[in-house]
C-alpha cells in the first residue's frame, strides 16, 4: 500500500516557524543599528545643504544686508519658509526649498529629540556659518560633526 504525502507535517512546519523567528531575533539588532546610522547621515547631509544655502544667501548682497543674517546667536530653522518676508531668508529658501529642516535621529541619552527644527548660526564678520541640530546650539551638525551624530 502506498502512502500519499500531500504536505508537511506540523512539527516540520514548526521547526521551520522557529528557525525564522531566531534568525529574525538576531538580525533585528543590526537592522535597528543601520536604521540609525542612516537617519544620523541623512541629518548631517541635510545640515551641510542649509550651512552651504545660507552661504550662498550671505554672498548675495541684498540678502547679507537684511536683517537675518545680522542676528546674533542660534536662530532656528522655522524662519526659512516661503512666506518669510526678510530678504536673507527669502534667498535662503530660494535654494533650500522645502527641503526638511527637522532632525530625524535621537541621540541615545535622548537630548534631542527627532523632528527637532535645526537651527543655525551666521557670523558675517568672519563669513562663518554653523548648523546645529537643537535650538541652543549644543550639537552641532556642520561644518564638523558633534560626537552623538558621528558615532
Amino acid at each position: 500500500m502506498k502512502k500519499n504525502n500531500k504536505g508537511f507535517s506540523l512539527v516540520e512546519l514548526i521547526i521551520v516557524i522557529a528557525i525564522m523567528a531566531i534568525l529574525a531575533g538576531a538580525l533585528a539588532p543590526a537592522l535597528i543599528k543601520y536604521i540609525n546610522k542612516s537617519r544620523r547621515s541623512t541629518d548631517v547631509q541635510n545640515a551641510d545643504s542649509l550651512r552651504t544655502a545660507l552661504q550662498t544667501a550671505l554672498s548675495d548682497p541684498d540678502a547679507a544686508d537684511a536683517t537675518g543674517a545680522n542676528t546674533s546667536g542660534p536662530q532656528s530653522a522655522t524662519v526659512i519658509s516661503s512666506s518669510a518676508t526678510d530678504a536673507f531668508y527669502k534667498e535662503v529658501y530660494s535654494i533650500v526649498g522645502s527641503a526638511s529642516l527637522k532632525t530625524k535621529y535621537t541621540p541615545k541619552d535622548n537630548s534631542v529629540a527627532a523632528g527637532s527644527v535645526f537651527s543655525f548660526e551666521v557670523n558675517q564678520a568672519t563669513n562663518e556659518v554653523k548648523v546645529f541640530a537643537d535650538a541652543a546650539g549644543a550639537y552641532e551638525l556642520s561644518p564638523s560633526t558633534c560626537s552623538q551624530w558621528s558615532k
